[in-house]
């Protein structure tokens, strides 16, 4: 929808068409003559303006020949209730003085009630609930000692003695036995064996392809 248009504005209808198009039916795009001091165009009016209403300009709090060439985001609250997310960008004629604007309104409250819902499905119930796997284990980081020693003990070898190979070996042999599901089992590993927490990820990147 449209009327009387100063070419330059007329030449962004299509943009303005289109991104309401992209994010339909949540974008609402309009065209306002600054001299007329009017809206000019619309495209999926949520806001239930009309062609011809009078540009609320004044909600931008600055002078017409101050217009940036594009404002900051900002919320508006539409005729039902719900919180549009709004951008403007000026135009300007061959001078550059401001002569439109174009005002792209976004409906937030679809996004808003999507994230209420993950928030919900991403929440714990019980926010003092740990890993079972760590609630029952008892005492896992005297398994690791032990399962260490084993290993030197069967290799006639001490830990400290152990090749980056013999390490990566002895890293993937816990992995199996599941001595990696307890929280900062890795770090605990890593400071046993003398080695990075990341130098036991390579271990296990490399020992399981």
């Amino acid at each position: 929808m449209q009327q009387n248009i100063h070419p330059k504005a007329a030449a962004l209808i299509p943009l303005v068409e289109g991104i309401t198009k992209l994010f339909y039916p949540y974008a609402e795009g309009a065209i306002h003559d600054l001299q007329q001091g009017k809206v000019v165009a619309i495209f999926n009016n949520i806001s239930r303006r009309n062609i011809g209403d009078a540009s609320a300009v004044t909600e931008l709090g600055i002078e017409i020949k101050d217009f940036p060439d594009v404002f900051d985001p900002y919320y508006k609250m539409n005729w039902d209730g719900k919180k549009l997310k709004c951008v403007s960008v000026t135009i300007r004629d061959d001078s550059g003085y401001p002569i439109g604007l174009v005002c792209i309104n976004f409906d937030t409250s679809v996004l808003e009630s999507v994230n209420i819902q993950l928030e919900k499905l991403l929440s714990l119930p019980n926010t003092a609930g740990v890993n079972p796997v760590e609630q029952f284990g008892d005492n896992w980081q005297q398994q690791v000692r032990d399962f260490i020693d084993t290993y030197a003990k069967t290799h006639n070898i001490a830990t400290s003695a152990m090749s980056a190979e013999q390490k990566a070996a002895l890293v993937c042999e816990m992995y199996d036995h599941a001595l990696f599901n307890y929280r900062d089992a890795a770090a605990f590993v890593a400071k046993q064996l003398g080695v990075s927490r990341t130098t036991i990820y390579n271990y296990l990147k490399k020992g399981k392809k």
